[in-house]
């Protein structure tokens, strides 16, 4: 079949040009491309050295198919195997328009320059196929006699947008951002192309990963799922999900090359090894542990021999849904998918060796532990391993789940006789669920701290009936606060109790809220309480202080000198709890986790994730009322002068945290607590009288 040319000086080559009949991708650069590479290897393209390239290049010429997808690190072959030798394929065996995509316009040239025209320059059938016109030759673009044109380009809609193109091809994907100059995404822009071509269309997206995952708490769904990201990585979730395995050279079981170094099972834990690459021979420990462990049978297989893991004859892609015998044979069935989708692991890479692997794991762990910046660990694990960086202190956050060392010591409404103060916070919810999340927490000497007590009002009663509490509609809702907080107390194991220092109350959210949080700390001023309780804002701005005193302003913009407003730095007291957390032993800033709590309280504690910007972000619809409650207590004891520059210290307390059974002003007999609560009982009552006429009715 003539390949018709709409260039007129090339009509009669195009005519005269008669492709071979149709090969696999692999075979057909094998018979064209050949690679000269100063230093290095220079002869024609042969898959035995990266025997794992030929399954992924033979599914570009699926017509089951409209994409293929490669994750792997860097040094697999994957470039010249899945860009130069497809392109050259299609030039020689089957021609048509081919796009290929580099992460800049500078690399687009780079690429074109060293990558292409050698591969034309030294691969006779390349040569004798590009046209003979000096303007269909330049950096961007090479036309080719059978008609075909080869465009280099680069992310930006313009390059991605109109043109129609039989085969696309974009390398470094996870280098491009998400959203192509606010057209979207560069896999969708790009599939666009082919569309034209129906099932001979096709597209290929490669590149080791480049996005950073923040759920510490992920597992993976499926035995080769990917961590959820975007990029490479997102698109690979969506495709048939196929990895490279091995089959053990001993027991002849098969195991998966998977991407890290957990194959190196005699490499000691993170953990252990951020203790010890300090001052450890880094090479020689690389070397000591630079043995693949077979997971069935425990054999330990050297470097030498990762040639024959890799072997065609044994080594096999394996699909989600399938697993392979002793045979090598394949059972089960493949995710549907569109997209044939492959991940290999660094450990197999054909020109990585595995101590330089484990070598670059280390001197990134000791970058970590000498300067505290990951940035050498995350492009080891991204271009090295294979792997989706988890940042190492969320990695850290994972290795210490509160709920596993729980105090059965703890009762609930009971305070521990190593408290000091008793601070109470509240978390303001409207809506539907709306409702005031209430916690009571013990604080002890370098702010150790236990919960006391954890509860919601969702109900009261207004106009003699039981209804939800309604915050933003109803300023009266908010007098619940002022009975079982403010004027709180609990026991101790004497006979007195002890009350509730300070308590932190949200003032943002659903509109409504704010205003009645005003008039609520005024009442409690007319009462005498205003010292018991202080108004939070929340937000991320950076500034000195961690906690700063402002003051609400009228409708008028008048600034409001009896309703002072306490606007934190959110982020970094979120920080001070996930160290808390983190903390395993008892000392300064140790949370003891009561076994009274429930498991949503903890899986709340874990709700936020701390993005790679160093803010504190919750997941749409996921419950964080746990984390901001104690956020709040935090900038209640900061700002009571127990903060780590606190005017304050432990051995020299105010009354207020002397040790509760030796002359701490908190303690109460049960008697006075209960004239208290009557007395500001009393005192709501006249301020609500003097009020404008508004009780009762929604605001």
């Amino acid at each position: 079949m003539s390949f018709a040319s709409p260039f007129p000086i090339l009509r009669d080559s195009a005519q005269a040009f008669r492709p071979p009949k149709r090969v696999s991708v692999s075979d057909g650069a094998a018979s064209v491309l050949r690679i000269s590479q100063a230093g290095g290897y220079t002869g024609p393209w042969s898959a035995e050295e990266t025997p794992y390239m030929i399954e992924p290049m033979n599914a570009l010429a699926s017509r089951k198919h409209e994409a293929v997808c490669f994750v792997g690190p860097a040094r697999t072959g994957k470039t010249m195997g899945l860009i130069d030798g497809w392109m050259a394929h299609n030039v020689a065996n089957d021609p048509g328009d081919m796009l290929i995509v580099q992460m800049t316009q500078t690399k687009a040239r780079e690429f074109s320059k060293t990558r292409i025209d050698k591969a034309i320059r030294y691969s006779q059938a390349l040569r004798e196929l590009l046209s003979i016109r000096g303007q269909d030759d330049n950096t961007h673009d090479k036309l080719f006699k059978n008609g075909m044109w080869l465009k280099l380009g680069w992310p930006s809609e313009s390059q991605l947008s109109s043109s129609d193109y039989r085969y696309v091809a974009w390398t470094d994907y996870d280098r491009a951002p998400d959203d192509i100059d606010g057209g979207g995404s560069g896999f969708l822009l790009l599939l666009k192309r082919t569309q034209t071509y129906l099932s001979r269309g096709m597209a290929l997206f490669e590149s080791s990963p480049g996005r950073d995952y923040e759920d510490a708490y992920w597992d993976p769904s499926t035995p080769h799922e990917f961590p959820p990201v975007s990029g490479v990585g997102g698109i690979y979730n969506n495709s048939d999900r196929c990895r490279w395995y091995w089959q053990c050279l001993d027991c002849k079981e098969y195991f998966e090359a998977k991407p890290g170094l957990d194959l190196f099972a005699t490499l000691p834990k993170e953990n252990e090894l951020i203790d010890m690459v300090r001052d450890a021979d880094l090479g020689e420990l690389a070397h000591k542990h630079s043995l693949v462990c077979c997971p069935h049978c425990g054999s330990q297989i050297e470097q030498k021999h990762k040639p024959e893991l890799n072997s065609i004859k044994t080594a096999r892609w394996v699909g989600d849904g399938q697993s392979v015998d002793k045979d090598g044979n394949l059972s089960g069935e493949r995710i549907p998918s569109n997209i044939a989708g492959y991940c290999l692991g660094g450990v197999a890479a054909a020109y990585q060796k595995w101590d330089s692997l484990i070598l670059r794991e280390l001197q990134g762990l000791r970058e970590y532990v000498v300067s505290g910046s990951d940035q050498s660990l995350k492009a080891t694990r991204n271009t090295d391993q294979g792997l989706a960086y988890l940042p190492i202190y969320l990695k850290e956050d994972k290795t210490q789940n509160a709920e596993d060392r729980v105090d059965h010591g703890l009762e609930r409404y009971l305070v521990p006789d190593w408290a000091r103060v008793l601070i109470a916070s509240v978390d303001v919810q409207g809506g539907v669920e709306s409702r005031f999340v209430c916690e009571v927490r013990a604080y002890g000497v370098d702010r150790e701290s236990c919960l006391v007590d954890r509860f919601s009002l969702r109900n009261t009663t207004r106009g003699g009936k039981d209804v939800r509490v309604d915050p933003a509609g109803f300023a009266e809702d908010w007098d619940l606060l002022t009975d079982k907080l403010i004027n709180g107390t609990y026991k101790t194991s004497g006979e007195q109790e002890l009350r509730v220092y300070r308590t932190a109350v949200d003032t943002g959210g659903e509109a409504g809220v704010t205003p009645n949080a005003y008039a609520w700390l005024k009442r409690l001023r007319s009462a005498g309480l205003s010292d018991r309780a202080c108004l939070v804002k929340g937000g991320n701005h950076k500034q000195e202080k961690p906690v700063v005193k402002s003051y609400a302003r009228d409708s008028r913009g008048r600034r409001m000198r009896d309703v002072p407003i306490y606007l934190l730095a959110t982020n970094y007291f979120k920080d001070i709890v996930a160290n808390s957390m983190r903390r395993d032993v008892p000392g300064a800033g140790y949370f003891h986790p009561s076994a009274w709590l429930p498991s949503d309280y903890f899986r709340e504690l874990r709700a936020e994730k701390r993005g790679v910007d160093g803010k504190w972000k919750c997941p749409k619809g996921a419950a964080n009322e746990a984390f901001d409650n104690w956020g709040y207590a935090e900038a209640v004891m900061d700002d009571l002068g127990f903060g780590a520059n606190g005017r304050l210290l432990w051995d020299k307390p105010p009354e207020w945290a002397l040790p509760i059974f030796d002359g701490n002003s908190q303690m109460v007999n049960k008697e006075e607590r209960i004239i208290r609560k009557e007395v500001t009982k009393k005192r709501v009552r006249q301020r609500n009288s003097m009020a404008s006429g508004n009780w009762g009715r929604r605001l």
